[in-house]
């Protein structure tokens, strides 16, 4: 089971992303299905909202953000799920230029391109954290 998710409890997103439109959109939509959700404009914000605790039952984060890029994020927060496997949905245009140094075969670290396609996303999260 995912670190922050008990049975018969919402799923618990992360959300970084630092275009506030594209945010409140998507944490709406979210929200809408069944997700709780959890949104940081920023890298820096993210990371400060994982050492509050508790984890999150999956990560969502642009790669491209102020102060801390998703990937920093991500890698804090499997730091601090250790010895659980936080999954981890990190959002780019630079799929290709990611990808090996990123995910070295983890099938619970996606990156997906975009513009991101929600449908890609909430396929994306049912896999990682069982999510009806």
């Amino acid at each position: 089971m995912a670190p922050g998710s008990e049975a018969g409890s919402r799923p618990r997103v992360l959300l970084a992303e630092d275009d506030i439109n594209s945010a409140r959109t998507l944490a709406r939509m979210l929200r809408e299905d069944g997700y709780d959700v959890d949104l940081c404009l920023d890298g820096a914000s993210a990371i400060a909202r994982l050492s509050r605790g508790p984890l999150p039952t999956v990560l969502v984060a642009d790669y491209r953000m102020p102060h801390a890029d998703g990937l920093s994020v991500a890698m804090y927060a499997r730091s601090r799920a250790a010895p659980k496997v936080l999954p981890v949905v990190l959002v780019t245009s630079y799929v290709e230029a990611l990808g090996e140094q990123s995910s070295k075969g983890d099938p619970n670290w996606v990156l997906l391109p975009k513009p991101l396609s929600y449908e890609a996303l909430t396929g994306v999260l049912k896999r990682l954290v069982g999510a009806e």
